[in-house]
Parts: structure tokens; sequence; C-alpha cells
């Protein structure tokens, strides 16, 4: 029993790192522009399917040139489509809201190109190292341990990145005051699709990660998108502080529920911890009235 709770933890701990790298990916598109992007689930296929490709296609078994490969495609995706679809929206009354609608419609239509393009059966990626650490009675996969040093590395580096470069401080006044920023001359437009495609390229490296674990499907990024915005409510529209917390705190509920219940009931007790955190402190855990 007590080896089980063990496990347990640790594959909390595991997702919950690959949860917060994605979910502050959607939590600085919203702090930033205050608008949801419902495209977002999409873009974890994205990745899942591109590194599939470089897999299977390009016939390339390095997870390091995967991610040399896939990280500027996906930004530079990230980035055209948010010139393309988003940009022109938001010289527009109630932009937010169409953006909203438009983000939606491209995440039925990249649903559907990747059934068409590949099928609805499901892909999966090998291990990105095989064997495992056994102590005791413990046995831990490599694979998990790699899977949450890059999850906890690629969440450090996004915050030496807001917090040491010029783009990152950008972004965070642009966050903090748009107005106040472009009258200093902080380039706003350019802030918003940099925003698009760094979350692009959060999200889709968390689809590369878990790939590993689970499988790649057309539609399998609606379940990432209702668990990002969930995570993202629950720390606080645009907190990313409070979305490491709460990634953290939800994975650990999966875990738990999913071992011990079931993971049909997963995401009912998700969104019971959402309400009920909502209905005491509806800015969520550490989000501030705005």
């Amino acid at each position: 029993m007590f080896v089980e709770i063990i496990d347990v933890i640790i594959s909390g701990m595991i997702n919950g790192s690959v949860y917060a790298l994605m979910a502050v990916g959607l939590t600085l598109i919203y702090g930033v522009s205050k608008a949801f992007n419902f495209a977002y689930g999409s873009f974890y296929s994205m990745g899942g399917y591109l590194a599939w490709m470089i897999f299977s296609v390009a016939v390339i078994n390095s997870y390091f040139i995967i991610f040399i490969l896939s990280i500027p495609v996906l930004l530079v995706l990230g980035y055209l489509i948010e010139k393309v679809l988003v940009a022109p929206l938001r010289k527009r009354d109630d932009w937010e809201i169409k953006v909203m609608m438009i983000t939606l419609g491209l995440a039925l239509l990249l649903d559907n190109s990747y059934q068409v393009l590949f099928g609805a059966r499901m892909k999966s990626l090998p291990s990105i190292l095989e064997g495992s650490l056994e102590i005791g009675e413990f046995i831990l996969a490599y694979q998990d341990i790699v899977i949450f040093i890059l999850s906890i590395g690629g969440i450090l580096l996004f915050r030496w990145f807001l917090n040491n470069t010029r783009t990152g401080m950008s972004v965070r006044a642009v966050a903090q005051n748009p107005a106040g920023a472009q009258i200093v001359g902080i380039p706003k437009e350019f802030v918003f699709s940099a925003t698009f495609a760094i979350s692009t390229v959060m999200v889709g490296t968390g689809g590369i990660l878990l790939a590993q674990k689970y499988f790649v499907t057309p539609t399998g990024g609606w379940d990432i998108l209702v668990k990002a915005w969930v995570i993202t409510a629950f720390g606080g529209m645009g907190s990313i502080k409070g979305s490491l917390y709460a990634a953290f705190i939800l994975g650990m509920l999966e875990a738990f529920v999913g071992w011990y219940f079931g993971m049909t009931w997963v995401l009912i007790a998700l969104f019971a911890v959402l309400l009920t955190t909502l209905a005491i402190r509806p800015q969520g855990l550490m989000g501030k009235w705005g």
C-alpha cells in the first residue's frame, strides 16, 4: 500500500510538472491579451504529431534533434497564426470575444486536418530514455525522470526569459499596463504575437513529452485544453505563480483520484475542486481583483 501511494505521488508530480509548463503558456496569453485561446489543445496535438513525423518519416531517433527541429517550427507557426488570424481582430470592438470564436474554429480545423493527414489511429513515440531506477521496492522509469527535469527546466528558462531579456520585460509591462507600455514605446503588437508564439512552443513541447506516456490522437488536445483552463482558473486568471501551484495540486489530485476511483472520475473531481475554490475565493488561489 505504501509503495503504491509513493508511486501515485511520483506520477502526480511528473504530470503536474508538464501541466505546469502548458498551463503557464495559457496563463501568459490571457495575462497579456485578456483573450482565451480555444486552439491551445490543438497546438498540444501539433507538437505530438510533429515529433511523430520527425521520428517516423525522417527516421530520427534522437530526442535532442527532435526538439531542435520542432521548437522553431512551433514558434514560427504560432507567430504566423497570431499575425494572420488574431492580430486583425484587435482593431475591432469586443475583439476578445471574436478571438475566442476564431480560435474555436481553428481548433476544429486543425483537429479535422490531423484526422485526414494522420488517420484516426493513435500514434505513439518511444521512450526518451529506456530503463528504470530501482531503490528497494520503488521503481522509477528514467523516462519519467527526464520528463520531470525537462518540464521544470522549461519553466525555469521561461522565468529567466521574463526577468532577464528585453522581450520578456516587455511582455511583463504589457501584461501590467498595455496603455502605459505603448506610451513608453514598447511594441505592443509584437509582444502579442511573441506571447502567442511562445505559448505555442510551451504547449507543443508538453505534447512531445506526454506523447511518450500517452497516445497522440486528432482530438486529444481537448482534454489538455480543459485541464489547462481548470489550472489557469484555479490558480488565478493571469497569475503565472498561481498556475504553477495549481498545476502540481491538480496533478496530484488527478493521480490519487485516478488510482482510487478510476480515470473516469478525474475531470469530475477537478471541476468539483475548481468550483469549490471559486465559490470561496472567486479570484483563484493567487489571482487579483481586476
